[in-house]
Formats: C-alpha cells, sequence, structure tokens
C-alpha cells in the first residue's frame, strides 16, 4: 500500500467527518469523481487527507451552483476565469433570494392569520381552514398584478385583514346560529343577513374594478367549502326570508 495506513480514512469515517451521506461517496467513486487512494482487505474503500480535500472542493463547488459534470470539468483544468464563478454565484444568490421571498411570504401569511384571530376566544377550525386555504389559493392562482398594494388581493393590507376579520366573525356566527337552531326567520337570523349582505356588497365593490386572470384557469378553483349541510340550509332559509319580505 502507497499510504500509511494509519491516516487513511474508511468511508464511514470520511462521511462523518464530512457531512456527505455513504451512499454520495459510493456515487462520486463510481462516476470517477472521488476516488478512494486505497483499498484495504474486502475491497473497503481508505480515503487519503488529499481525498478529503478534494471532497471539502467538491462540496465548496456545488454549494455555490456546479454541476458535479461541472466540478469534474473544472478539476481537469484546475483553474477557471473569473467570471464563470462569478455567473454560478449570481445564479446561485438568485435562487437563495426567491427561497428567501417565499419565506417572508409564508410568514407573512401566518401574521395574517394571527391578527384574525386575534380577537376570538375559540376558534373554529373549518372556518379557519377556509380562509387560509383562500390565501393559500390566491396567492398560487392570481397574477401578480392582483397583489399590488391597494389590491383587495394583497392580504397585507390593513383593508384585507379587516375584512377577513369580519368574514371569520360572520362565518362563525354562522355556525353559532345553525347549532343552536336559531329560527331563520327570527330577528337574530335577520340581523346576521344583513350583515352578511353588507358584507358581500363591500367586497364585490373592491373587486369589480379588478381584472382576474388565474394562472391556473383550466382548473376548477379549489376552494374549501367552510359550511354544512345544516348551515347552507340555514343560510338559504333566512336569505329566502328576506327576499319574501323585500317583494
Amino acid at each position: 500500500m502507497s499510504h500509511n495506513m494509519l491516516t487513511m480514512l474508511t468511508i464511514g469515517q470520511l462521511a462523518k467527518r464530512t457531512g456527505v451521506t455513504i451512499r454520495t461517496l459510493r456515487y462520486y467513486d463510481k462516476v470517477g469523481l472521488l476516488t478512494p487512494s486505497d483499498y484495504k482487505e474486502g475491497g473497503h474503500r481508505l480515503y487519503s487527507s488529499d481525498d478529503l480535500n478534494r471532497l471539502q472542493q467538491i462540496q465548496s463547488l456545488k454549494f455555490i451552483g456546479f454541476s458535479l459534470k461541472d466540478i469534474a470539468s473544472l478539476f481537469e483544468l484546475q483553474q477557471i476565469e473569473q467570471q464563470h464563478i462569478s455567473r454560478s454565484i449570481a445564479f446561485k444568490k438568485r435562487e437563495l433570494i426567491a427561497e428567501q421571498e417565499r419565506i417572508q411570504q409564508t410568514i407573512a401569511q401566518l401574521e395574517h392569520m394571527d391578527t384574525i384571530i386575534a380577537n376570538q376566544q375559540f376558534v373554529d377550525l373549518r372556518v379557519f381552514c377556509f380562509i387560509l386555504h383562500s390565501i393559500l389559493w390566491e396567492e398560487e392562482n392570481l397574477d401578480e398584478y392582483n397583489q399590488i398594494e391597494n389590491s383587495i388581493y394583497n392580504f397585507r393590507s390593513a383593508e384585507r385583514v379587516i375584512l377577513d376579520r369580519e368574514y371569520f366573525s360572520l362565518f362563525t356566527d354562522l355556525k353559532q346560529l345553525a347549532t343552536n337552531k336559531v329560527s331563520p326567520d327570527s330577528n337574530e337570523a335577520q340581523a346576521f343577513i344583513k350583515k352578511f349582505v353588507a358584507l358581500y356588497k363591500q367586497t364585490l365593490s373592491k373587486i369589480e374594478n379588478i381584472k382576474i386572470e388565474s394562472t391556473n384557469q383550466s382548473e376548477q378553483p379549489n376552494i374549501l367549502d367552510p359550511f354544512t349541510e345544516e348551515e347552507r340550509i340555514f343560510l338559504k332559509s333566512a336569505f329566502d326570508f328576506v327576499s319574501k319580505l323585500q317583494d
């Protein structure tokens, strides 16, 4: 053997020291990117300090976005134009900035939901999931124009927070009315319908001038239904009663 066995690392030791999996090290050997300097009895791989350095170089170049094929070519050159590395660094930065923006968007969504439920002692999970799912659907399916600062579809705006909070409160009230089997023609039910209609009209006035262009037009909107059958019947009955009064 050409190397001092005491300074050599087994594949397991190399994996532990570098955080690279044994499976990945075997693959690097298979494609000729990192071949062990020696083998012990039974064909077990042994890696030298030079191999360790080469693996650390592979890790460094992978980190800034080079493919394994690129890295193999770079090792043959050992020198590279600065522009080539700068382009790779710039691409990696763009990837990370996009990821950072996605994380910030998720944080904003969580803060929005926390604000909506802030005044609720108990939270109805069905309503909570409905509103959260609706927000996520909007983020994924509506174009960027609809998410500008003053748009009702920008849930980061104070106006949108107020609107979602009112919807959350109304939907929660509806569930309570249905659960308590309140009569659809009662004063309590009619007061609810008036609030519901007023909020609905307010929402329509906010969105009537907005051009909706779903990025996923071929699919039906994947929106959860927050109401049970009992609640839908109550809502329809209460609306029907109001309509008769207005005729």
